[in-house]
C-alpha cells in the first residue's frame, strides 16, 4: 500500500471511530464532504464498513483464535479451520463484488446521505426521500446530502436524469466540477464529461452557473460548459433528448469523434485510438443505439475519411487518404 492510500486509510479508521462514538451534525457534514471528494474516499470508507460488518458475526472469542500463530491455536477440528477459512473468502468476495456500488443512511425525513455508482452498460433508477426520481446512465458516480435547507448533490463522472420533486423551501442542486445546478422542481439531465457538462431541461426552470457566468435555462434549452464558459443553445423537445440514453440511444449532433467514442465507452469494454491529427477535428451526427457498436464502426468509412481497424478489443481510426 503506498503513501496516499495509508493516508486515506488512516482517516477512514479516524471517521469510523467517530461515527462509534456518534457524529454530531457538523461531523455527518464533513464526512459527507469528505466522501464527496473522491472515488478512492468511498471505497475505502465503503469497504472498511463491510469488514466491520463481516467481523461482527463472528464473537471475540473466535476473532481472537483466527489471530493467533497456528502453534498456538487451539482450532484442531479441520471443520472449523474449515469454516473459517470459507468466512474469509466470503470476505473477500463481498468486498471485491459489493465494492461501493450503494450506501445510503437516513437520520430523520429532511437529512439523507447516499453514493450510487452505475457499471459499464448499466443503467439504474433511484427513488429519493423527497419523491424525486433519478436514472443514473451507464459508468456514473453520484454522491447525495440533503439535509433541512438544501438538497445537495455531487455528480462525480457520468449522466443522471433528474426528476425533482418541487420543495420551495429546499433547492435541489448539482455540482458538477465547476459547474453548479440549482432548480426547485423539474426534469432534466446533467452530463459530466472529462472537459464539459451538459445540461439538458425536459420542462421546468434550471440555473446554471460556472465561476463567471449564470444563465437561466427552460424547456427545450440545453447549456455546455467547459473552460470558455458557458454556450446556450435550443433543441426541439419533442425528439426526447432529455432521456435519449434510457432508451439505449446515443445522439449526436456535430459531435467530435472522440466523445462518440466515449458515449460508446459506457457500454463497451473497448480502447480506442485517433492516429492522425485531422481525425480528432472529425464530428459526426445521428442516432444510434449503444448496443449497437458494430454498426457504427461499419458506418463511420462511409460518413468520414478514415478506414477502422480493429485489434483486440482496440480500434484504431486512420485517415483513409
Amino acid at each position: 500500500m503506498d503513501r496516499h492510500n495509508v493516508s486515506v486509510q488512516q482517516q477512514v479508521n479516524q471517521w469510523l471511530e467517530l461515527e462509534r462514538q456518534g457524529l454530531n451534525k457538523a461531523q455527518q457534514q464533513a464526512l459527507n464532504r469528505w466522501l464527496g471528494e473522491s472515488r478512492a474516499h468511498q471505497t475505502a470508507y465503503q469497504e472498511s464498513k463491510q469488514v466491520e460488518q463481516l467481523l461482527s458475526q463472528f464473537s471475540g472469542q473466535e476473532i481472537a483464535q483466527l489471530e493467533r500463530p497456528a502453534k498456538d491455536s487451539k482450532l484442531k477440528s479441520k471443520t472449523t479451520q474449515r469454516y473459517f477459512a470459507m468466512a474469509a473468502c466470503f470476505a473477500l468476495f463481498a468486498l471485491s463484488f459489493f465494492g461501493y456500488q450503494t450506501w445510503f443512511f437516513q437520520i430523520n425525513e429532511d437529512t439523507f446521505h447516499a453514493s450510487y455508482q452505475s457499471v459499464r452498460g448499466e443503467l439504474r433508477n433511484i427513488s429519493l426521500p423527497d419523491q424525486s426520481r433519478l436514472t443514473l446512465d451507464a459508468k456514473t458516480s453520484l454522491a447525495i446530502d440533503f439535509d433541512g435547507d438544501r438538497r445537495s448533490n455531487k455528480l462525480l463522472s457520468g449522466r443522471v436524469l433528474f426528476d425533482v420533486a418541487s420543495d420551495k423551501s429546499r433547492p435541489f442542486v448539482i455540482s458538477a466540477g465547476s459547474t453548479k445546478i440549482t432548480v426547485l422542481g423539474t426534469r432534466f439531465s446533467v452530463d459530466k464529461k472529462a472537459n464539459s457538462v451538459r445540461v439538458m431541461v425536459d420542462h421546468g426552470h434550471v440555473h446554471v452557473q460556472n465561476q463567471n457566468q449564470q444563465i437561466a435555462l427552460t424547456k427545450g434549452q440545453m447549456a455546455v460548459v467547459d473552460s470558455d464558459g458557458i454556450v446556450k443553445t435550443e433543441f426541439d423537445p419533442n425528439l426526447n433528448l432529455v432521456d435519449a440514453f434510457k432508451q439505449g440511444r446515443l445522439v449526436f449532433d456535430n459531435a467530435p469523434l472522440n466523445e462518440a467514442f466515449e458515449e460508446f465507452k459506457r457500454h463497451h469494454a473497448i480502447s480506442y485510438t485517433l492516429t492522425a491529427q485531422s481525425t480528432e477535428q472529425l464530428v459526426i451526427s445521428g442516432t444510434f443505439l449503444a448496443s449497437e457498436l458494430e454498426s457504427f464502426l461499419n458506418l463511420l468509412p462511409h460518413v468520414l475519411p478514415v478506414e477502422v481497424k480493429e485489434y483486440n478489443n482496440h480500434i484504431v481510426i486512420v485517415d483513409s487518404q
